[in-house]
């Protein structure tokens, strides 16, 4: 008897659970010896809807005429409670929360303590330990603090904002503040009379609201850093052009010694942003291209710098330089406000022509021993019909070309004086082409070659301040690669340099190269 009632319970649960919604009582029954046996209908579709610092709870419940009050059951880690409500009943608010995962066990009973098949939830407050506060805006995107101002970018204005404020102290110590606006999101701000005390601290007071949430939240004050956040691309072109990085905590301290000092910067390649210019206090001028040794014809879309992010910020950050520093822009190569800013009208801008190539004393060939396959050059992979002697005849009409590949060769080069040599450095020049004759010469000419040398061909340092240094792609274009040793010269016995195939248009690899000579 005990076997048949079991089973029979449990049909009449699982029938429960599929059609409950098919009665016009929400109730379900079950026979025993004694007749039959009355349940409480369960409440269902429970949720848990976050707030702050609290969850609230919502059900439906059923249509049972015998329910008396519904029971509410939480718990989280150790801690379990549990309350009873009104029968009608069809939320609870659970407030003052800490931050984690909470069950809800909700049913209804009857008078007799009877209860209904439990619906369970789960939910998460949200609390100043939450990952979605850390999305909130901070308001202040980037800073600069210069000449008792502060310069920022501001983030974009959105609907959760209630109220944004900077709050600072000026000149005087007196504590100011800064409210911000929708029509100022997304731009560059000026705020004057800021202290420049770093212990004058910077916050950003924020109100608002999250996701799913209808609670005005007052998050936390933000401490704006007055660490200069440098990108990438800024680091990268100062490294490459005047060997100043922040790979460890030394040379990030000369990294920011230069900047602080600097008064003026070139730039000669494709670089993302100009922001970090107003990182540098005493900076008079920019020079763009000064060191693009291009040819005046025929031009190629590679003659240009380009700026890979966008201009406006950049812009913004460029007058801002001048207005505040009085910083003024000289830029060469071809055409007005050809590198990095197309056709920007810029008052501040002294347009210098294309560059001058220095006169050079350069090393003659025959000062380079020649190896057993009668080549001054070594060449491994070995390319019968790519001329070596093309790369040493300061001629960039004569050019060295590979043998077309189905994959990508790396080709590791050296070259050997007969006696040790002082040299002053490298010469690369790519060849001299016509973009509208030569489809495949874009796509094959190097855009990169690392160069090093050495007194004994065991222990090799790089012949700038790193090891792979980037070559302009202009038709002919020249790129000097000076030693960057104190002094400018180096004793050298070898010089090793390699280079790697590019990947034309029908997806065969070979490489083109017109020069490589050495100066001293």
């Amino acid at each position: 008897m005990r076997k048949r009632k079991h089973i029979i319970n449990l049909f009449a649960a699982a029938a429960l659970l599929i059609g409950c919604s098919e009665s016009l009582e929400d109730t379900y029954s079950d026979f025993s010896g004694d007749g039959k046996i009355h349940y409480v209908a369960m409440c269902t579709e429970v949720h848990a809807t976050p707030r702050w610092e609290g969850l609230v709870v919502d059900w439906i419940n059923g249509t049972d005429a015998t329910i008396d009050k519904i029971k509410v059951i939480w718990s989280f880690e150790d801690l379990k409670d549990s309350v009873l409500l009104p029968k009608t009943s069809d939320s609870f608010e659970l407030k003052n929360l800490a931050d984690g995962t909470y069950r809800f066990d909700v049913c209804a009973m009857d008078k007799a303590g009877n209860e209904s098949l439990r619906e369970t939830t789960y939910g998460r407050p949200y609390t100043r330990q939450h990952e979605i506060m850390l999305a909130f805006t901070r308001g202040v995107v980037k800073s600069y603090f210069l000449k008792n101002k502060m310069i920022f970018f501001s983030d974009h204005w959105n609907e959760n904002i209630e109220e944004l404020k900077l709050k600072y102290k000026d000149t005087n110590g007196e504590t100011q503040y800064y409210t911000f606006r929708e029509a100022t999101s997304n731009t560059l701000i000026t705020i004057d009379d800021v202290s420049m005390n770093p212990a004058d601290t910077v916050y950003v007071l924020r109100k608002g609201k999250v996701a799913d949430c209808p609670d005005v939240i007052d998050f936390d004050p933000f401490a704006v850093s007055r660490k200069k956040i440098y990108s990438a691309g800024f680091v990268s072109a100062i490294e490459q052009r005047y060997g100043y990085s922040t790979t460890t905590k030394e040379k990030e301290e000369k990294f920011e010694e230069f900047i602080n000092n600097v008064t003026e910067l070139e730039f000669d390649y494709d670089i993302e942003t100009f922001e970090d210019v107003l990182y540098c206090p005493k900076l008079q001028r920019i020079i763009f291209g000064k060191n693009r040794y291009l040819q005046r014809f025929p031009n190629t879309p590679y003659d240009m710098s380009k700026l890979l992010g966008p201009l406006k910020k950049s812009m913004l950050v460029l007058n801002k330089a001048n207005e505040i520093l009085g910083m003024r822009i000289d830029s060469y190569g071809p055409g007005y406000n050809a590198h990095y800013l197309g056709s920007q009208y810029i008052d501040y801008m002294d347009i210098k022509g294309y560059p001058v190539l220095p006169r050079l004393n350069t090393v003659k060939k025959e000062e380079l021993r020649m190896f057993n396959d009668g080549n001054r050059i070594l060449c491994t992979p070995v390319d019968p019909y790519a001329d070596l002697d093309y790369l040493l005849d300061d001629n960039f009409s004569t050019v060295w070309e590979t043998t077309s590949f189905t994959s990508v060769r790396t080709y590791e080069m050296m070259m050997e004086f007969m006696t040790e040599t002082e040299i002053k450095g490298i010469k690369v020049a790519q060849p001299n082409y016509n973009p509208q004759a030569d489809k495949e010469a874009a796509y094959v000419i190097p855009s990169a070659i690392t160069m090093q040398t050495s007194t004994d061909g065991v222990i090799w340092k790089n012949v700038t301040f790193l090891e792979t240094n980037i070559l302009g792609r202009g038709s002919g274009e020249v790129t000097l690669l000076p030693i960057s040793d104190a002094g400018g010269s180096r004793l050298v016995k070898y010089i090793k340099f390699t280079l790697r195939d590019g990947v034309n248009a029908g997806g065969t690899t070979k490489c083109k190269l017109g020069d490589v000579v050495i100066y001293k």
